[in-house]
C-alpha cells in the first residue's frame, strides 16, 4: 500500500517549467530556486492575462447591453415585440421540468441571453433569442441565431398584423426548452413622447 501511495504522489509530481525529473534532480540547489522563481513570474503573468481578459469581457457584456438597451428605447414600431413563454418546461438534468415564466422584450439586429429556469428554481437552461421582424426565434447559441440554424432554433412566424393583435404558438427545441409562447409587438409612442414601460 505504502509503494503505490509513492509510486502515486509520483507520478503527479510536476517541476517548474515542466522540467523532467531525471533532469530536477541534477540541477543545483540555485538552478532548482531560479526555475520556481521563472514559473512563479510565468503563472503570475498568466494570473494577469485572465484578469485582464476577464475585464475586458465584462466590459464588451456592459457595452452590448447599453447598447441593446438604447436600441430597444429608439426600436421604431415593428421592431421589438415582448413575448412570455408560460406554461414553460425546461430540460435538465436528462428530463423535462416544469419551468418558471420567462420574458423576452427582443429588439430586430439583437440576440438576447436568457435563462429558463426550474420551477424550484435549482437549475436552469441558457439560450439566445431573437426577432426579425417576423420570425421570433429561441435557439442554443447565438451562433445558431446569427446561422438561422432551423436544427437548433425553435421558431415563432407571424405576420406584423398578427403581432400587433398578440399571437400565441406552441415551440420546442430539443432537449432545451417548451411552452407556450404569447407575443406582442411594443406599443408605439405618440410622436415627440417617450413611451414609459413598467
Amino acid at each position: 500500500m505504502v509503494l503505490l501511495v509513492i509510486g502515486v504522489t509520483a507520478c503527479g509530481t510536476r517541476y517548474p517549467l515542466n522540467i523532467p525529473e531525471e533532469q530536477w534532480v541534477l540541477m543545483s540547489p540555485q538552478q532548482q530556486l531560479d526555475a520556481r522563481s521563472q514559473q512563479a513570474a510565468l503563472d503570475k503573468a498568466a494570473h494577469e492575462r485572465r484578469v485582464a481578459e476577464a475585464r475586458a469581457r465584462e466590459a464588451e457584456a456592459l457595452k452590448e447591453a447599453a447598447e441593446l438597451d438604447q436600441r430597444r428605447r429608439n426600436a421604431e414600431y415593428g421592431e421589438r415585440v415582448q413575448c412570455i413563454l408560460d406554461p414553460a418546461e425546461v430540460y435538465v438534468r436528462g428530463r423535462w421540468e416544469a419551468a418558471r415564466p420567462v420574458a423576452l422584450d427582443l429588439v430586430s439586429g439583437f440576440a438576447d441571453e436568457m435563462e429558463a429556469i426550474d420551477s424550484r428554481g435549482h437549475y436552469g437552461q441558457s439560450f439566445y433569442a431573437s426577432f426579425d421582424g417576423q420570425t421570433v426565434r429561441v435557439c442554443r447559441s447565438a451562433n445558431a441565431v446569427q446561422r438561422r440554424s432551423v436544427g437548433e432554433c425553435a421558431e415563432m412566424i407571424a405576420t406584423r398584423q398578427q403581432y400587433e393583435r398578440g399571437i400565441s404558438r406552441q415551440i420546442e427545441q430539443d432537449r432545451l426548452i417548451r411552452g407556450d409562447l404569447y407575443c406582442d409587438l411594443v406599443p408605439q409612442a405618440p410622436r415627440g413622447q417617450r413611451l414609459r414601460l413598467h
